[in-house]
């Protein structure tokens, strides 16, 4: 490993955006060494690319020596004397050459950014349905528990650009994240509140006369839309808004009070009701039961406590606190634990020992809606979880990760395999290394044997810092990628980003693949981004296509996939309608010659549902 100064360098070439491939390679193997190198880059980026920077007039010289103390950490650098700046060695020279082309790289720098995360813009989307309550984390590290028949939505572009606002309906506890230079601010139909750090309880349901703001910590200030008077509120403070008279109570709470306010509000009882599925489990019952309910419309599904009244028109359900984790099963091969519904599938990661394979089956769709995903194996594991997961045809859909991490996915790492199953509408961000639907990094060093993803496929959009791919961000182990497709955009802010695979540097099998997404990056593939070197174990690549859009990569781009010497590659092909950076490609297979290798592999994929995604 390169020394301090060497790694500075590099550095440097990553953040001015002229870093070779060998050499970002070298980068992410400092990166990965360890958790503090990883965040040390993180906060090196920041200062480079942070409104700080740019807010006063430029001066090269103390800039860079600004720039090098934030991201070096180090007190001790002085300005240069005369004597001291021509007694420099060439290194030094193009460091200062760096420096003062720091205001145009920055805005090439700032500008290659955002247009490369305009896959990521859109709103992101959480709810929660009758009797289901979900815990979520903001990009900001801000909190938020939603309580039943509620949602929130955001931009996830612009929380990353320092713009904390929310649209909000229903009731929930917040739990902001401080920052004083960013206000948070949450918007209704009705209302405006502004927050800079605090923890409150608020609701504001459509088609309520009265909306309620509980401030448990810190300070807001509370503006109704319909007059534009704004109260600021203090801790222990408790707001009640009359939507028909626009009228604004605030009363201050003892300290038993707020005590009380915030066990009543975990306490996970929903409100009484009757539903047609309740009606048909507890014909001729009364008193109190314990309930699978399957396919309610409005209840999550899952084991709930219902006590339901002697005349049978009211019902009060709580979740069971006792249930079992899983419908059945043991975990092992032969018989594996079995999902059945979203609360099951957040148990997986509490049943996996380190270094030994837990299987999962699935017996229905899972919606995962309203959950933040985090990921079964990452740094903090080792990479030492190993799992099997058999999707038995079933789709997993609305998987969101959305968080500072590694490996933002479904399973992190993915030692061990997945096959048969469908991730549909997946919405990660990941300002980590490797992203993808089903695995930010597939195979690992520590894991003996070979990886495996076979019969699965995905669709919606995924960014990643870097290393970024429809399916898998990364291959890191022996792996395989056997029958699969992707019709997931694809972005990565500064590196790789590819339709299946963002980067491959490890032995590597890729049969009856095809990928229908957009992708760009700096380095972009329809298929694969690259990161092969003539030190990476040679891949087999068989019978894939690419049949995208558009591929677009700012430093270098491939139609398909970098062909490197060695590696066995036989029916590669991309579409004659693709069009590789901005450019439509005039060769390539026909509409018609792409939808017979699509029928080809329809005959032998697993199920109906791995259908075309063409379009």
């Amino acid at each position: 490993m390169k020394d301090s100064q060497d790694i500075s360098l590099l550095i440097v070439d990553y953040l001015t955006g002229e870093i070779s491939p060998d050499d970002a390679c070298t980068l992410d193997q400092w990166v990965q060494t360890s958790e503090e190198n990883a965040h040390q880059l993180i906060r090196m980026r920041e200062a480079w690319i942070g409104p700080s920077v740019i807010e006063h007039a430029y001066d090269g010289e103390s800039a860079f020596l600004h720039f090098k103390r934030r991201v070096l950490n180090r007190s001790n650098i002085s300005k240069p004397t005369w004597m001291d700046r021509h007694q420099a060695n060439i290194r030094n020279a193009v460091l200062w050459a760096a420096a003062i082309l720091f205001p145009i790289l920055l805005t090439c720098t700032t500008i290659m950014y955002f247009n490369i995360k305009n896959l990521c813009d859109g709103e992101t989307i959480a709810s929660t349905v009758a009797g289901e309550t979900s815990t979520l984390q903001l990009p900001d590290g801000t909190q938020v528990m939603l309580k039943e028949n509620s949602q929130l939505s955001y931009s996830t572009s612009e929380f990353i650009r320092g713009h904390r606002t929310i649209k909000f309906q229903g009731s929930a506890y917040f739990s902001v994240s401080s920052d004083a230079s960013h206000p948070f601010l949450i918007t209704t139909e009705k209302e405006q509140v502004r927050v800079l750090g605090t923890e409150f309880f608020f609701v504001s349901e459509k088609g309520s006369q009265k909306d309620i703001l509980s401030l448990d910590k810190g300070n807001v200030e509370f503006t109704d839309n319909k007059s534009g008077k704004t109260v600021r509120m203090e801790t222990g403070d408790e707001l009640v808004y009359n939507i028909h008279t626009g009228k604004t109570y605030c009363k201050t709470r003892s300290g038993d009070e707020v005590k009380l306010a915030q066990e009543t509000y975990y306490n996970n009882s929903v409100s009484n009701t009757v539903y047609a599925e309740l009606e048909q489990n507890v014909r001729g019952r009364k008193g109190n039961h314990t309930i699978q309910l399957n396919v309610s419309k409005n209840l999550k599904a899952g084991l709930y406590q219902v006590e339901i009244s002697p005349s049978h028109e009211m019902a009060c359900f709580t979740p069971a606190r006792e249930a079992a984790k899983f419908l059945g099963g043991d975990g092992s091969k032969e018989h594996p634990y079995l999902i059945s519904n979203t609360r099951q599938m957040c148990n997986m990661k509490s049943a996996l020992t380190p270094y030994k394979m837990t299987y999962f089956a699935l017996t229905n769709d899972i919606d995962l809606q309203g959950v933040e995903w985090i990921p079964l194996n990452d740094t903090a594991d080792e990479y030492s979880l190993w799992v099997t997961l058999n999707g038995n045809g079933h789709v997993i859909r609305n998987l969101t990760t959305n968080r500072t991490c590694y490996y933002g996915s479904f399973f992190g790492v993915l030692c061990g395999e997945c096959r048969n199953v469908g991730f549909e509408n997946v919405n990660i961000f990941c300002t980590g290394y490797g992203t993808g639907a089903v695995a930010g990094y597939l195979g690992h060093a520590a894991y003996p044997g070979t990886s495996t993803i076979q019969n699965c496929y995905a669709t919606g959009r995924v960014c990643g810092q870097c290393y970024a791919g429809g399916l898998v961000g990364n291959v890191g182990g022996k792996a395989v990628l056997n029958r699969c497709y992707s019709a997931v955009d694809v972005s990565s802010v500064s590196s790789y980003a590819g339709g299946l695979v963002g980067r491959i540097r490890a032995p590597f099998v890729m049969e009856g693949c095809y990928s229908s997404g957009n992708v760009a990056g700096q380095y972009a593939g329809g298929v694969v981004a690259g990161g092969q070197q003539k030190s990476t174990p040679h891949s087999r690549i068989h019978d894939v296509m690419a049949i995208n859009r558009s591929v677009y990569g700012s430093r270098q781009s491939y139609a398909v996939m970098p062909i490197i010497e060695g590696d066995t590659l036989s029916h590669i092909a991309h579409s004659s309608n693709l069009y590789l950076n901005g450019k439509r490609l005039d060769h390539g297979l026909s509409d018609k010659e792409i939808n017979q290798r699509l029928n080809a592999w329809r005959n032998v994929w697993y199920s109906s549902k791995l259908t075309q995604q063409t379009e």
